[in-house]
């Protein structure tokens, strides 16, 4: 990613006579809703005198949306009521907030599901578990923020879509992307807490750098791959002792077989994090090898404040990298 150690059962009531039966199940969801969104209401976090968290559950919206869905079991109308429960909501955060919520709307995990019985199981499960999320979160945010402030941020948790297990689930149920100003966090019930934490501070990097475009365009390959090494790098000092799951070293071989195919545009954004086995790419390369150059790029000037190496020009942090020539 440019980023990647961060159940409710309602029984209605019987109406009678058999004719008011629909009517009754129509007012007992209204009241439902109503009861599930009060429980779960976005909550502002005052860090300092100028800083605010805004941490917001997508629980309510999605049960909404998924209840909605299971009545009408048609594909069509799941798309219509996610857009209307689910993406309607994060829009009127956006407006409450300030931020414009396109880029994260067009993320590829907010969407609609055929399982909705296993996502709804999903999401009642996490809701269990929310005061643990919220924390987890607001440490970790702030204890980065403590190192590189930014003003104001939104964070969305949602549940894993099921139909993304195969990146979820090897990520020990914690994805996430940053955006302009917000971030979104989809965690499966069973998350790794620790990984939760991490994953906040590598997405809380990519947040501070997207206020600066000039350093947070993802033009090449390359940019990519020294966007996710500075995420890291920062991570590693805020959340100390944890290993994220994306970490996987590569040898020496393939580190210069990848750089040589990014040099020479033979290898892609999605090449080189979901890997490519015709190319020969190990999976999460543009992590492995953003990590090593950081590190080479650390190691050789130790005495970088963070600050310092965050807003580097990626020709900086080349410098003197053993795959220099084959890289720019």
């Amino acid at each position: 990613m440019e980023v990647i150690q961060l159940k409710k059962v309602i029984v209605p009531l019987l109406c009678v006579p058999f004719l008011l039966l629909s009517a009754c199940s129509d007012e007992k969801e209204k009241a439902v809703t109503h009861e599930e969104s009060t429980a779960f209401r976005p909550e502002t976090i005052k860090i300092g005198k100028d800083s605010e968290l805004t941490i917001v559950p997508l629980y309510a919206p999605y049960q909404t949306y998924l209840k909605a869905s299971l009545k009408k079991d048609d594909s069509e109308m799941d798309v219509k009521n996610y857009a209307k429960y689910v993406l309607g909501y994060i829009d009127a955060i956006g407006e409450q907030e300030n931020f414009n919520t396109n880029s994260l709307k067009s993320f590829f995990t907010l969407q609609s599901t055929i399982n909705e019985q296993d996502l709804l199981d999903r999401t009642n499960e996490l809701t269990k578990r929310h005061d643990e999320i919220k924390e987890i979160i607001t440490n970790s945010y702030i204890a980065s923020h403590k190192v590189l402030p930014k003003k104001n941020s939104t964070i969305f948790i949602a549940p894993s879509n099921p139909e993304f297990w195969s990146m979820i689930d090897p990520l020990e149920g914690v994805g996430g992307a940053a955006f302009k100003d917000s971030i979104i966090f989809n965690l499966n019930p069973d998350f790794d807490k620790d990984v939760l934490a991490y994953t906040v501070a590598h997405e809380y990097h990519h947040l501070v750098l997207n206020d600066t475009p000039e350093l947070s365009s993802i033009d090449t390959s390359l940019d990519s791959v020294i966007f996710e090494g500075k995420a890291d790098a920062f991570a590693d000092r805020i959340i100390k002792d944890v290993t994220p799951p994306w970490d996987k070293p590569i040898d020496e071989a393939a580190k210069k077989h990848v750089a040589r195919l990014i040099q020479n545009g033979e290898a892609n954004y999605q090449d080189i994090t979901m890997g490519n086995s015709q190319k020969d790419i190990p999976l999460w390369s543009r992590y492995s090898l953003g990590r090593d150059i950081l590190t080479h790029h650390l190691k050789a000037n130790p005495d970088l404040a963070i600050k310092t190496w965050t807003y580097e020009e990626n020709e900086d942090i080349l410098e003197g990298y053993k795959y220099q020539d084959l890289l720019e």
